[in-house]
């Protein structure tokens, strides 16, 4: 009696335990429970209700299973670097044309950091690197043909990473990306460029000292003049001092002769 009655009762349990238990699998097989590192978010999108707003901080979180999906983003500061034969580089460097047409390759490095995982994903979408390269490059283009390639290759550099760093900055914000910093790295130029601008260099270097020298010489030349009217003056006045007063004759004796012109007078 005892042992049909337990029959009974693990009867009654046994389908219930093994619902239980299938339903346990198929939970663990949907992955209900994600995981956020550190410096992460993730973005969570469920069929039918679309990206949730708000991105899953670092932490553990539960995510309804079979019905959504998830994607990490990276949101320490990241790096996108143009250079050449760097196999960690985006690509390699940039190239563009100035105002007066001269072609300009240039290694450049965007810093930035992802504030709006939601947005990135549901504007730029997982590989929004790809998303952003051209608008860095576009960003470039554009900004480089307003200088001239003498200025760029001499003091304005700083202006052009200043004006690509605050344009870039403005067009990724509305994607949810905050740009940290441009920079414009090893800047080359048409060799022949560089040969016409050294050039012109030295001789206007050349023509600086020349100019230098002539106004040097010029100074001097006033210098003398000067001194030489100076001296003039000073005899025209003994001159004048001797015609309007005889006594002063004998004044410039003695005080160029002293004691000898006694001596010469009396003998």
């Amino acid at each position: 009696m005892r042992a049909e009655g337990w029959e009974r009762r693990v009867g009654r349990w046994l389908p219930k335990a093994t619902l239980a238990g299938a339903v346990l699998i198929l939970v663990a097989m949907g992955r209900p429970l994600r995981l956020v590192g550190n410096g992460e978010n993730m973005v969570v999108f469920t069929w039918g209700g679309g990206v949730s707003p708000m991105a899953l901080q670092p932490g553990l979180h539960w995510v309804p299973p079979f019905v959504s999906r998830t994607v990490i983003f990276d949101v320490k500061t990241q790096a996108l670097t143009w250079k050449d034969n760097d196999p960690t580089a985006y690509a390699p460097r940039l190239v563009a044309l100035s105002q007066d047409g001269q072609q300009i390759a240039a290694e450049a490095t965007l810093q930035f950091r992802i504030v709006d995982a939601p947005k990135v994903y549901t504007q730029l979408g997982e590989n929004y690197l790809d998303r952003i390269a051209p608008i860095v490059r576009s960003v470039l283009l554009n900004e480089t043909s307003g200088f001239s390639a003498q200025a760029l290759y001499s003091t304005e550099r700083p202006l052009l990473q200043g004006q690509i760093r605050e344009r870039v900055a403005l067009l990724l914000k509305e994607y949810g990306i905050e740009v940290l910093d441009f920079l414009l790295r090893d800047v080359d130029f048409d060799p022949d460029f560089v040969a016409a601008i050294e050039a012109k260099t030295i001789a206007e270097n050349q023509l600086a000292q020349k100019q230098f020298e002539i106004e040097q010489a010029r100074q001097d030349a006033r210098a003398i003049i000067s001194q030489a009217e100076a001296e003039a003056g000073q005899l025209r006045a003994k001159a004048q001092a001797l015609t309007q007063n005889p006594q002063y004759l004998e004044v410039v004796k003695a005080a160029v002769l002293g004691s000898r012109l006694e001596t010469l007078i009396t003998k």
